[in-house]
């Protein structure tokens, strides 16, 4: 299913919805309102670093993965997948040197049609941290 045909069955289903389908569920890593998914943010670091942190996180190309597939097991999980995301935000702990490295790894799990995106510089409060991704997806 292309975007534009996913943006025409969205309009479609949520003026369809009856009231009892508009109470948000918890779900795998986010929140279900009808066939909407809303992810809580992700982050890749590797579990020993959250255990030590002396511990690597890993850079930025093995963090951006490890997020990414964790977002595709959860839409799996739900019955969708990445090519039912419409809107990714990504936070990224340095934006200016780590954003074309942070492309490369988010362009093989969305080589086309790629959904709208937003990306910004933060501060997390660990070191280990260097990248955090929430999306909204579409549940067919």
């Amino acid at each position: 299913m292309n975007r534009r045909t996913l943006f025409a069955a969205l309009a479609a289903s949520a003026a369809a919805l009856p009231a009892a389908d508009n109470k948000p569920q918890r779900v795998a890593g986010g929140w279900r309102l009808g066939n909407l998914y809303y992810s809580s943010g992700l982050t890749g670091v590797r579990p020993e670093a959250r255990k030590d942190p002396l511990a690597f996180g890993g850079d930025i190309k093995e963090q951006t993965r490890r997020t990414l597939e964790a977002h595709k097991k959860n839409l799996e999980s739900l019955g969708s997948s990445l090519e039912n995301v419409i809107k990714v935000t990504v936070f990224l702990a340095d934006v200016k040197t780590e954003k074309n490295a942070m492309n490369e790894v988010y362009a093989e799990f969305f080589p086309k049609n790629a959904p709208a995106r937003s990306a910004f510089g933060v501060e997390f409060p660990d070191t280990a941290t260097r990248v955090e991704i929430e999306l909204v997806a579409w549940i067919p």
